[in-house]
Protein backbone atom coordinates (compact mmCIF):
# COMPACT_ATOMS: atom_id res chain seq x y z
CA UNK A 1 0.00 0.00 0.00
CA UNK A 2 1.31 3.45 -1.02
CA UNK A 3 0.31 6.93 1.22
CA UNK A 4 -1.01 9.43 -0.84
CA UNK A 5 -2.80 12.42 -0.90
CA UNK A 6 -6.08 14.54 -2.60
CA UNK A 7 -5.74 17.67 -4.00
CA UNK A 8 -8.90 18.82 -2.59
CA UNK A 9 -7.23 18.82 0.76
CA UNK A 10 -5.62 22.49 -0.55
CA UNK A 11 -9.57 23.75 -1.58
CA UNK A 12 -9.99 26.68 -2.15
CA UNK A 13 -7.02 28.28 -0.65
CA UNK A 14 -4.75 26.42 -3.72
CA UNK A 15 -6.73 25.79 -7.19
CA UNK A 16 -5.65 22.80 -8.64
CA UNK A 17 -2.72 22.81 -10.18
CA UNK A 18 -0.94 25.35 -7.72
CA UNK A 19 -1.22 22.00 -5.55
CA UNK A 20 1.34 19.88 -7.57
CA UNK A 21 4.45 22.40 -5.95
CA UNK A 22 2.89 21.75 -2.27
CA UNK A 23 2.54 18.20 -2.92
CA UNK A 24 6.15 17.27 -3.93
CA UNK A 25 7.36 19.68 -0.86
CA UNK A 26 5.65 17.16 1.26
CA UNK A 27 7.00 14.43 -0.42
CA UNK A 28 4.26 12.56 -2.00
CA UNK A 29 4.18 11.16 -5.09
CA UNK A 30 1.17 9.51 -5.18
CA UNK A 31 -1.98 11.88 -6.01
CA UNK A 32 -5.52 12.08 -6.36
CA UNK A 33 -6.40 15.08 -8.52
CA UNK A 34 -10.24 16.78 -7.80
CA UNK A 35 -10.62 18.15 -10.65
CA UNK A 36 -13.04 21.35 -9.28
CA UNK A 37 -14.51 23.07 -12.25
CA UNK A 38 -16.21 22.94 -16.06
CA UNK A 39 -12.85 24.18 -17.14
CA UNK A 40 -10.30 21.59 -15.46
CA UNK A 41 -12.02 18.71 -17.87
CA UNK A 42 -10.26 20.83 -20.54
CA UNK A 43 -7.52 19.17 -22.62
CA UNK A 44 -5.02 22.07 -22.46
CA UNK A 45 -5.35 22.39 -18.61
CA UNK A 46 -5.02 18.75 -18.15
CA UNK A 47 -1.62 18.75 -20.15
CA UNK A 48 -0.28 21.46 -18.67
CA UNK A 49 -0.88 19.51 -15.27
CA UNK A 50 0.38 16.62 -16.09
CA UNK A 51 4.11 18.48 -17.57
CA UNK A 52 3.89 19.62 -13.96
CA UNK A 53 3.66 16.15 -12.42
CA UNK A 54 6.29 14.53 -14.46
CA UNK A 55 8.32 17.27 -13.51
CA UNK A 56 7.82 16.48 -10.03
CA UNK A 57 8.03 12.62 -10.77
CA UNK A 58 3.99 12.63 -9.05
CA UNK A 59 1.95 9.99 -10.26
CA UNK A 60 -1.83 10.00 -10.48
CA UNK A 61 -4.04 7.06 -8.69
CA UNK A 62 -7.23 8.79 -9.38
CA UNK A 63 -9.29 11.53 -10.58
CA UNK A 64 -12.51 12.55 -8.86
CA UNK A 65 -14.89 15.35 -10.58
CA UNK A 66 -17.64 17.68 -9.34
CA UNK A 67 -20.42 14.79 -9.67
CA UNK A 68 -23.28 16.97 -8.88
CA UNK A 69 -22.54 18.87 -12.39
CA UNK A 70 -23.28 15.44 -14.30
CA UNK A 71 -23.30 12.37 -12.70
CA UNK A 72 -26.97 12.20 -11.13
CA UNK A 73 -28.30 13.18 -14.90
CA UNK A 74 -26.69 9.86 -16.24
CA UNK A 75 -29.16 8.09 -14.75
CA UNK A 76 -32.15 10.59 -15.94
CA UNK A 77 -35.34 9.72 -17.29
CA UNK A 78 -34.54 11.05 -20.70
CA UNK A 79 -32.22 9.90 -23.42
CA UNK A 80 -31.63 14.03 -24.06
CA UNK A 81 -30.61 14.31 -20.34
CA UNK A 82 -28.59 11.50 -19.97
CA UNK A 83 -26.47 12.02 -23.40
CA UNK A 84 -25.75 15.58 -22.57
CA UNK A 85 -24.14 14.15 -19.27
CA UNK A 86 -22.64 11.61 -21.17
CA UNK A 87 -20.43 14.32 -23.00
CA UNK A 88 -19.21 15.51 -19.77
CA UNK A 89 -18.50 12.15 -18.46
CA UNK A 90 -16.50 11.70 -21.48
CA UNK A 91 -14.66 15.27 -20.80
CA UNK A 92 -13.90 13.74 -17.42
CA UNK A 93 -12.70 10.74 -19.08
CA UNK A 94 -10.36 12.00 -21.69
CA UNK A 95 -8.70 14.27 -18.54
CA UNK A 96 -8.49 11.46 -16.49
CA UNK A 97 -6.33 9.57 -19.38
CA UNK A 98 -4.20 12.83 -20.14
CA UNK A 99 -3.42 12.40 -16.36
CA UNK A 100 -2.78 8.91 -16.21
CA UNK A 101 -5.01 7.72 -13.57
CA UNK A 102 -6.09 4.75 -13.03
CA UNK A 103 -9.21 5.20 -11.25
CA UNK A 104 -12.55 7.41 -11.56
CA UNK A 105 -14.08 8.01 -8.82
CA UNK A 106 -17.76 8.47 -8.67
CA UNK A 107 -20.51 10.08 -6.39
CA UNK A 108 -23.46 9.11 -8.46
CA UNK A 109 -26.88 11.06 -7.63
CA UNK A 110 -28.11 12.16 -4.30
CA UNK A 111 -30.74 11.20 -1.51
CA UNK A 112 -32.71 13.27 0.51
CA UNK A 113 -31.25 13.71 3.87
CA UNK A 114 -31.32 11.14 6.56
CA UNK A 115 -33.51 8.52 4.37
CA UNK A 116 -32.12 5.47 2.71
CA UNK A 117 -32.75 5.11 -1.09
CA UNK A 118 -35.57 3.46 -2.57
CA UNK A 119 -33.26 1.97 -5.70
CA UNK A 120 -34.55 -0.05 -8.75
CA UNK A 121 -30.90 -1.93 -9.03
CA UNK A 122 -32.23 -4.26 -12.13
CA UNK A 123 -33.35 -0.95 -13.71
CA UNK A 124 -30.19 1.22 -13.09
CA UNK A 125 -27.61 -1.64 -14.31
CA UNK A 126 -27.78 -0.78 -17.57
CA UNK A 127 -26.46 2.88 -17.00
CA UNK A 128 -24.17 1.92 -14.42
CA UNK A 129 -22.63 -0.91 -17.14
CA UNK A 130 -22.44 1.96 -19.30
CA UNK A 131 -20.49 4.00 -17.05
CA UNK A 132 -18.03 1.40 -16.21
CA UNK A 133 -17.89 -0.04 -19.68
CA UNK A 134 -17.58 3.67 -21.02
CA UNK A 135 -14.76 4.17 -18.33
CA UNK A 136 -12.87 1.06 -19.53
CA UNK A 137 -12.62 2.08 -23.25
CA UNK A 138 -10.31 4.79 -21.57
CA UNK A 139 -8.26 2.93 -19.88
CA UNK A 140 -9.90 4.04 -16.15
CA UNK A 141 -11.18 2.01 -13.38
CA UNK A 142 -15.18 3.10 -12.40
CA UNK A 143 -15.13 3.51 -8.72
CA UNK A 144 -18.72 4.06 -6.98
CA UNK A 145 -17.55 5.79 -3.14
CA UNK A 146 -19.55 5.43 -0.34
CA UNK A 147 -20.93 9.28 0.67
CA UNK A 148 -23.27 9.58 3.32
CA UNK A 149 -25.61 11.76 0.70
CA UNK A 150 -26.29 9.78 -2.21
CA UNK A 151 -27.02 6.64 -3.36
CA UNK A 152 -24.35 4.65 -2.24
CA UNK A 153 -24.54 5.48 1.82
CA UNK A 154 -25.55 2.45 3.26
CA UNK A 155 -22.89 -1.16 3.17
CA UNK A 156 -25.24 -3.30 1.25
CA UNK A 157 -25.56 -0.73 -1.47
CA UNK A 158 -22.19 -2.57 -2.98
CA UNK A 159 -23.48 -6.13 -2.54
CA UNK A 160 -26.51 -5.15 -4.78
CA UNK A 161 -24.34 -3.83 -7.34
CA UNK A 162 -22.40 -6.65 -7.47
CA UNK A 163 -25.27 -8.71 -8.04
CA UNK A 164 -26.84 -6.58 -10.64
CA UNK A 165 -24.73 -5.70 -13.06
CA UNK A 166 -22.46 -6.62 -16.42
CA UNK A 167 -19.70 -5.36 -16.72
CA UNK A 168 -16.34 -5.99 -14.97
CA UNK A 169 -14.50 -2.61 -14.37
CA UNK A 170 -17.36 -1.87 -11.51
CA UNK A 171 -15.13 -0.96 -8.44
CA UNK A 172 -15.26 1.04 -4.91
CA UNK A 173 -13.82 3.69 -2.81
CA UNK A 174 -14.06 3.51 0.73
CA UNK A 175 -13.87 7.00 2.47
CA UNK A 176 -14.59 6.25 6.34
CA UNK A 177 -15.25 9.49 7.00
CA UNK A 178 -18.53 9.11 4.77
CA UNK A 179 -19.14 6.11 6.48
CA UNK A 180 -19.20 8.02 9.84
CA UNK A 181 -21.46 10.69 8.77
CA UNK A 182 -23.70 7.88 6.69
CA UNK A 183 -23.41 6.61 10.50
CA UNK A 184 -22.75 3.28 9.38
CA UNK A 185 -19.82 1.26 10.53
CA UNK A 186 -16.48 1.49 8.10
CA UNK A 187 -16.11 -2.08 8.04
CA UNK A 188 -19.13 -3.32 7.03
CA UNK A 189 -18.74 -1.10 4.17
CA UNK A 190 -15.00 -2.84 3.47
CA UNK A 191 -17.05 -6.10 3.60
CA UNK A 192 -19.57 -5.07 1.16
CA UNK A 193 -17.29 -4.06 -1.40
CA UNK A 194 -14.44 -7.30 -0.95
CA UNK A 195 -12.57 -7.28 -3.75
CA UNK A 196 -13.68 -4.76 -5.61
CA UNK A 197 -12.28 -2.32 -3.46
CA UNK A 198 -9.45 -0.30 -5.29
CA UNK A 199 -8.91 3.14 -3.46
CA UNK A 200 -9.33 4.43 0.04
CA UNK A 201 -10.14 8.18 1.44
CA UNK A 202 -8.90 8.50 5.18
CA UNK A 203 -8.85 11.30 7.54
CA UNK A 204 -9.83 10.75 11.63
CA UNK A 205 -12.89 11.47 13.79
CA UNK A 206 -14.18 11.34 17.08
CA UNK A 207 -17.04 10.49 18.58
CA UNK A 208 -18.86 14.37 17.79
CA UNK A 209 -18.44 13.13 14.78
CA UNK A 210 -15.41 16.20 14.46
CA UNK A 211 -12.80 15.90 12.23
CA UNK A 212 -9.14 15.69 11.97
CA UNK A 213 -5.70 15.29 10.68
CA UNK A 214 -4.79 10.89 10.75
CA UNK A 215 -4.12 10.18 14.28
CA UNK A 216 -5.54 13.05 16.35
CA UNK A 217 -8.75 11.52 16.83
CA UNK A 218 -9.76 8.01 17.73
CA UNK A 219 -10.48 5.57 14.48
CA UNK A 220 -8.88 2.13 14.18
CA UNK A 221 -6.13 2.70 11.56
CA UNK A 222 -4.45 -0.12 12.82
CA UNK A 223 -7.70 -2.32 12.52
CA UNK A 224 -8.41 -0.59 9.04
CA UNK A 225 -4.69 -2.07 7.78
CA UNK A 226 -5.59 -5.73 9.08
CA UNK A 227 -8.69 -5.64 7.57
CA UNK A 228 -7.06 -4.33 4.19
CA UNK A 229 -4.49 -6.80 4.06
CA UNK A 230 -6.98 -9.86 5.00
CA UNK A 231 -8.51 -8.60 1.39
CA UNK A 232 -4.94 -8.46 0.11
CA UNK A 233 -5.25 -4.34 -0.99
CA UNK A 234 -2.10 -3.52 -2.55
CA UNK A 235 -4.19 0.05 -3.65
CA UNK A 236 -3.93 3.72 -2.91
CA UNK A 237 -3.60 4.93 1.08
CA UNK A 238 -5.36 8.76 -0.20
CA UNK A 239 -5.53 11.30 2.82
CA UNK A 240 -8.19 13.95 2.29
CA UNK A 241 -9.49 16.23 4.53
CA UNK A 242 -10.78 19.75 4.74
CA UNK A 243 -8.77 22.60 4.74
CA UNK A 244 -9.98 23.63 7.98
CA UNK A 245 -8.68 20.15 9.39
CA UNK A 246 -5.06 21.64 9.87
CA UNK A 247 -3.15 24.59 10.34
CA UNK A 248 -0.29 24.45 7.71
CA UNK A 249 2.36 22.21 5.83
CA UNK A 250 3.97 20.42 8.81
CA UNK A 251 0.47 19.47 10.05
CA UNK A 252 -0.49 18.01 6.37
CA UNK A 253 3.53 16.10 6.64
CA UNK A 254 2.30 14.96 10.02
CA UNK A 255 -1.26 13.12 8.97
CA UNK A 256 0.89 11.82 5.75
CA UNK A 257 3.67 10.54 8.16
CA UNK A 258 1.14 8.70 10.55
CA UNK A 259 -0.49 6.78 7.83
CA UNK A 260 2.62 5.73 6.29
CA UNK A 261 3.92 4.28 9.82
CA UNK A 262 0.82 2.02 9.77
CA UNK A 263 0.44 1.40 6.00
CA UNK A 264 3.40 1.48 4.85
CA UNK A 265 5.31 -0.93 6.94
Amino acid sequence: MEVGISTACFYPEFLTEKTIPIIAEIGIKNVEVFLESYSEYDEDYCKAMRDDLDRYGIEVNSVHAIGTQFEPQLFSATERQRNDASKMLIKVLKAAKILKAKIYVFHGPAVKKDTTPNIDFDKIAKYVDYIADTSGEYGIKFSWENVYWCWFSYPEFATSIKQSVKSRNVYFTLDIKQAMKSKEDPFEYLKSMGDKLINVHLCDYDDWGNLYLPGRGTFDFAKLNRELKKLDYTGSIIMEIYRNNYKDIDDLKEGIEYLKSIFER
